[in-house]
């Protein structure tokens, strides 16, 4: 169907397709016959994949999107949201170029437009079970397992069994969503890495009405010593662990602040990420001009780090602070 839904992630995001689009899913569906092995043949007709194109976009519950690279720009995937019955709906139609790292983030982007803008309790997916390499995936995920559907598909006069993998909303949103998040997280890093060549992570910052109280949620965690800041309004304390536990950075209002007064309440208490670079101003301009993200707090001096600091909020509303090293 016609659909206007975007969600951007911290490396990719989902667009709607559109018809110049169908030579790029010619394309990707071609592109690996091993991946093809499982899914329901395609034309190398541009104009037949037009010609579905039409008529998908007149069907109702059928939401499909191309998963377009944020640093590069470029079109590396697609997926779907479909046969929506009342609240549940499929997933599936999904695809990627050779050597795109894109497919966990888009899964992740997927529940998140079902959950969060589709208003559904559920997505689940039906997979071939000789797909084992697909079937295994949503078990490193952690989705849930319902039933094997016998002689489920038939692709090319052959049957198939199918595996019906799951996801509800309470359940993505519980246990899954922080850990899909933090693995996408890693690949930003990464991706940032490549492109500004220091980029390096710091520290998670928590937003607390009182430190003291805060810290004694935290086992396994040693003390530093009190900083104040008065350009950013915050009292603070860095905490580490022996534990190859991350950095956490404890900050509280200073008196007449409100600072992290926003950010109180949030479900795990962390509200940015703390990030060291050498060149705050090639990272700086880079989130902003082709990342898009927006700037929180500008460029200013820490009390802290003695050092230029300054908060971007990206696309998907993540909030990262630059440290200048």
């Amino acid at each position: 169907m016609k659909h206007n839904i975007r969600m951007s992630g911290f490396s990719y995001r989902l667009i709607p397709v559109e018809t110049e689009d169908a030579q790029f899913i010619v394309d990707t569906r071609l592109e690996d016959e091993k991946k093809s092995e499982f899914v329901h043949e395609i034309s190398p007709d541009v104009n037949i994949q037009i010609e579905w194109l039409n008529k998908y976009f007149e069907r109702e519950g059928d939401y499909y999107f191309v998963a377009e690279n944020l640093f590069t720009k470029k079109k590396e995937g697609l997926i779907s949201i479909y046969n929506v019955k009342g609240t549940k709906a499929e997933w599936g139609r999904w695809v990627f170029k050779q050597g795109s790292l894109g497919a966990l983030e888009s899964v992740n982007l997927i529940y998140k437009i079902a959950f969060e803008k589709l208003g559904l309790s559920e997505l689940y997916t039906k997979t071939i079970e000789n797909n084992t390499a697909v079937v295994n995936f949503h078990k490193s995920i952690n989705a849930k397992f319902r039933a094997i559907l016998k002689d489920e598909f038939e692709l090319n006069g052959k049957k198939y069994n199918a595996v019906e993998q799951y996801v509800d909303k309470d359940y993505y949103f519980s246990t899954l969503e922080e850990n899909l998040d933090l693995k996408c997280q890693k690949l930003f890093e990464r991706n940032m890495k490549n492109v500004i060549g220091s980029f390096n992570f710091h520290h998670y910052g928590v937003a607390c009405l009182n430190i003291d109280e805060e810290f004694n949620k935290y086992k396994n965690y040693n003390k530093s010593d009190y900083f104040m800041d008065e350009v950013q309004g915050v009292k603070g304390l860095f905490i580490t662990s022996d534990c190859k536990l991350p950095t956490m950075e404890l900050l509280e209002n200073l008196k007449n602040s409100n600072t992290v007064t926003p950010y109180l309440g949030l479900k795990s208490g962390i509200y940015h990420a703390g990030y060291l670079t050498k060149d705050i101003q090639k990272t700086y301009n880079f989130l902003i001009n082709t990342l898009g993200a927006k700037v929180i707090s500008d460029m200013k001096p820490s009390a802290y780090f003695k050092k230029r600091i300054c908060f971007l909020m990206l696309k998907n509303t993540k909030i990262i602070e630059l440290i200048e090293e």
